[in-house]
């Protein structure tokens, strides 16, 4: 079958990766100094059913040079259909995350999904207001007045390509799960069968929780 390609590339994600690329890189200079390591950004489907992007806790990509590798800034294809400014309020998240990476302060808890008081204060300090999820914590994200004023003069527009969201399919059939949690740091894995699986982070064994 003949592959047809578009002389417009709409079908490429190479245009939104350098759009994301180049507003991290302005992003930077004016809300961190210049500070933060470059990461590698990326663009996937959510897999966690809600997340708007997210940024790895380690050092997830590498290269040929042996550097020390590079933290990844992910956003999530469902959702660069949203408002040009709110998609730039979830890299300004990510990059806090990013921030408090690199100066070795623990602002998430719960495997990551619980942002704690450290979250919001240094995401205040570098254009975002934080209010409080009772589930997720200090999580829910807005421009302040001078991120909104900046993001404004960059005169961009949103992204004209996003991923569908996968239909909803119920099962007819049930399958029953065991739950196993690591008592160290609360991640939560499940298994259809008994199995025994040590968390890599922790060096702990996950415990079944009945």
């Amino acid at each position: 079958m003949n592959e047809k390609i578009s002389n417009a590339n709409s079908a490429s994600l190479k245009t939104v990766i350098e759009k994301l690329e180049s507003l991290f890189s302005k992003f930077n200079e004016r809300f961190y100094e210049g500070e933060l390591q470059k990461p590698v950004i990326t663009v996937s489907p959510d897999t966690t059913k809600g997340a708007y992007g997210w940024c790895t806790s380690w050092k997830a990509w590498t290269d040929s040079d042996d550097s020390e590798g590079y933290y990844e800034i992910n956003m999530c294809a469902e959702h660069l259909n949203r408002k040009f400014e709110e998609v730039c309020s979830t890299l300004l998240h990510e990059m806090v995350h990013l921030w408090n990476l690199q100066n070795e302060i623990q602002d998430t808890s719960r495997n990551g999904s619980y942002h704690n008081k450290k979250f919001k204060d240094v995401a205040e300090c570098h254009g975002l207001i934080i209010e409080k999820d009772k589930k997720y914590g200090w999580t829910l994200t807005s421009l302040n007045e001078e991120a909104k004023v900046f993001i404004k003069s960059l005169n961009a527009d949103g992204f004209a390509i996003y991923r569908k969201k996968l239909a909803h399919i119920k099962s007819t059939s049930k399958q029953s799960t065991r739950k196993y949690v690591c008592p160290s740091c609360g991640c939560i894995i499940r298994a259809t069968k008994e199995v025994r699986v040590i968390c890599s982070d922790c060096n702990v064994e996950f415990e079944e929780e009945l």
